[in-house]
């Protein structure tokens, strides 16, 4: 076992004696590695899940990006984009060796800039995880040039979205999933009326898409 670089919270599988899935759950702005267990109805019982803390103290939480010269927290800021999709990276890589985990099926549960980072840390190593669910998040800028044809052929990943989200705007969604179209992924789009956040019908097709995921 070894100590893992970002503080965190974990949900142990019931069997201990072989090689989980992983869930990976990573919070969005001022959150905290309590903030995405009002997820965990949705997780798989089988799977290990784990929320860790976002590297950059802010106010009364933690980011992974910071804002840029535009106040934009969408990765302008090259230096902490830059560091956080680093922690993160370290973070994943880490998991199977600090605990019983099967490197083969980790899966990255991302809200807002958590679903952000998330989907660049699959853009830039597609080996990291093996389907990524982006919840009212969006593609950074800095990681649309990894959104190569064929880059995530055998990937799935999963688009929720609010068409009334006023602080990821449904076009994010949208130019999201377009952007990964190329990129050879299963793709599942779904879309809801409300705001920055999810629905219980939301909550519904989350737990789908994992069940069929892992």
């Amino acid at each position: 076992m070894i100590d893992l670089n970002l503080p965190h919270r974990v949900r142990l599988p019931d069997d201990a004696s072989r090689l989980a899935p992983a869930i990976v759950m990573v919070h969005g702005w001022l959150g905290n590695e309590n903030s995405m267990w009002v997820f965990e109805n949705a997780l798989p019982p089988g799977a290990l899940a784990v929320s860790m803390r976002a590297p950059f103290a802010v106010d009364n939480g933690y980011g992974w990006m910071l804002p840029g010269a535009t106040g934009r927290r969408d990765g302008s800021d090259a230096e902490s984009f830059n560091a956080g999709l680093a922690a993160l990276r370290e973070f994943v890589a880490a998991l199977p060796s600090a605990y019983s985990v099967d490197p083969e099926k980790v899966v990255l549960v991302g809200f807002s800039q958590g679903a952000a980072i998330s989907l660049a840390l699959l853009l830039s190593e597609p080996s990291m995880a093996a389907a990524t669910a982006v919840l009212s998040g969006f593609l950074p800028p800095p990681a649309r040039h990894w959104a190569m044809p064929g880059r995530l052929s055998g990937k799935s990943i999963f688009v929720a979205h609010g068409t009334a989200d006023r602080d990821v705007p449904h076009a994010a969604a949208v130019l999201t999933r377009d952007a990964l179209t190329q990129t050879g992924a299963g793709i599942t789009y779904r879309e809801y009326v409300v705001g920055h956040k999810m629905t219980a019908q939301g909550m519904r097709d989350l737990q789908a898409w994992l069940a069929a995921t892992l």
